[in-house]
């Protein structure tokens, strides 16, 4: 904005002052009787909290403000905005110990983090870190300008410390790290502020994007009224063992749930009294099997025939990594040339074939959580969820395919570097088998004609939605798989009342 469309420096942090003001009126109605401290730091986020400052005294309200650091230090806008506070009358003290600043926040009871943006790259130190400290321990609301300081604005990492604000202001569009734990927590409610950037340059900024509510029609298969079982597709779901008879059923009744015409479950033979007893929708393809009740090799050309007659597959819920089994799908995956699912051991047999990652069919969809994804990369769970975004969005670049890398918060990527981050679920999804809803989710949507990547942003904003919705009524403790199918035609309903 400032370079390449003349805007300056100045205007756009008066602008960003005056957005937190704003918000801080609104959310703190009314501001009088608060006595509102701003603690700045010495770049541009500090230089918003000076305006902060100077506009707060303007509007009658007790405000003092203390910079991390010494006067003569700062340059810039951040040093004008300092400038222009102090002419206005309201000073601006140097910290210079750490009870000093303990005794600050202890007398205030609103304070507005303006210490670190958005370019933090180490662990704040000393009076920075005792400021931090500080503000989590004592009883104010917490305002944070642009980003909680201490926070990861890309990854939403937090260093140790880190501001855990009550609510944040966020300038121009919002971060990554404000929609990624643990920074989603650590910033409370996100309030984004318009601070005149071009409307040009925000349409083209980046390639990350924050799912709502009022996509999720777009993304949805249309319902002719006229349709019929033939009209919304056929699902093939190859799923289930002996020890997970429940994976094949709660996928394949998700599947059901999401308006397929007719799903097909293919399961090994013996399972299916049980599974017919569980799940009366779903068509059962009984098949050959081993010894220890998964599916055996023989069951290949029975399931190949059946792809055939599909318009989606799913392959891997409950399936165990016995070998024959793991085999089995390893045989499968490149030659189930449908929009496909790949899920749970299927995922688990991919790790131990890696050059058929180079070999998946065009339209695939592959859902896994930071384990599994782990074990496909060679890397841990805790590197997969450090960089979600970036390992997302680098594995479907790769290998051509939609990733739906599960867990909190749930990211999916396609194949030309869009990222799209899900804001609805709880952890009530904390549990077995959801996991297995949500590829059957995406699997009857994809049936239905839906693409891709459509399918798999529709499917997991709804997925989360009724996870939310039974959160509501069940808490997050009772919450279980099963309580999801009948909590999903409530999500369905909420997003279509919004067209």
């Amino acid at each position: 904005a400032i370079t390449d469309y003349g805007i300056s420096g100045t205007t756009l942090m008066e602008n960003a002052g005056r957005r937190i003001v704003e918000t801080m009126e609104r959310v703190l109605n009314p501001l009088t009787g608060r006595r509102v401290l701003v603690i700045c730091g010495r770049g541009n986020n500090g230089g918003d909290g000076f305006v902060t400052a100077r506009l707060l005294s303007e509007h009658g309200v007790p405000v003092s403000c203390v910079l991390i650091g010494e006067l003569a230090s700062l340059t810039g806008d951040a040093r004008a905005a300092a400038d222009r506070l102090q002419n206005a009358g309201v000073s601006i003290r140097e910290a210079s110990t750490e009870e000093e600043i303990r005794q600050l926040v202890r007398t205030h009871n609103v304070i507005v983090d303006a210490i670190f943006g958005t370019g933090l790259n180490s662990a704040p130190r000393g009076l920075a870190a005792a400021a931090i400290t500080a503000i989590n321990t004592s009883r104010a609301v917490v305002i944070a300008a642009d980003i909680p300081s201490g926070v990861d604005s890309d990854t939403g990492t937090a260093c140790e410390p880190a501001v855990r604000a009550h609510h944040t202001v966020t300038m121009g569009l919002a971060k990554l790290g404000l929609w990624l734990y643990p920074g989603r927590v650590l910033s409370g409610q996100v309030h984004v502020a318009e601070i005149g950037f071009p409307a040009e340059l925000i349409d083209s900024a980046g390639n990350a994007f924050l799912i709502e509510k009022s996509d999720i029609p777009s993304f949805l298969p249309p319902r002719p009224p006229d349709g019929h079982k033939g009209t919304f597709g056929t699902a093939l779901i190859v799923a289930g063992s002996g020890s997970f008879s429940g994976a094949a059923c709660l996928c394949a009744l998700a599947c059901v749930r999401a308006g397929a015409g007719l799903t097909r479950l293919a399961i090994p033979r013996s399972l299916g009294p049980e599974v017919t007893a569980a799940a009366l929708e779903p068509v059962k393809l009984l098949l050959p099997e081993t010894e220890e009740r998964t599916l055996s090799s023989a069951a290949l050309p029975e399931i190949l025939a059946a792809s055939e007659a599909a318009d989606a597959v799913a392959i891997g819920p409950g399936l165990t990594v016995q070998p024959e089994v793991r085999s089995l799908t390893i045989q499968l995956i490149p030659r189930l040339n449908k929009p496909l699912v790949i899920d749970a051991d299927a995922i688990n047999a991919l790790a131990t074939a890696p050059d058929l990652l180079n070999r998946l069919p065009q339209r695939a969809v592959i859902t896994p959580h930071p384990g599994e994804m782990a074990r496909l990369l060679g890397i841990s769970a805790a590197e997969v969820n450090r960089l979600r975004v970036d390992i997302a969005r680098r594995f479907a670049a790769e290998h051509r395919c939609v990733v739906v890398l599960k867990g909190a918060a749930t990211v999916i990527a396609s194949p030309d570097n869009r990222v799209f981050v899900n804001p609805t679920g709880n952890n009530g999804l904390g549990s077995g088998g959801t996991g297995d809803v949500l590829t059957g989710f995406i699997t009857g949507l994809l049936a239905q004609g839906s693409p891709e990547l459509n399918a798999a942003i529709a499917a997991t904003f709804l997925h989360g939605l009724a996870a939310d919705l039974g959160a509501t009524e069940l808490t997050q403790y009772c919450l279980t798989a099963s309580d999801l199918l009948g909590y999903l035609p409530r999500a369905f309903s909420s997003v279509i009342e919004t067209t």
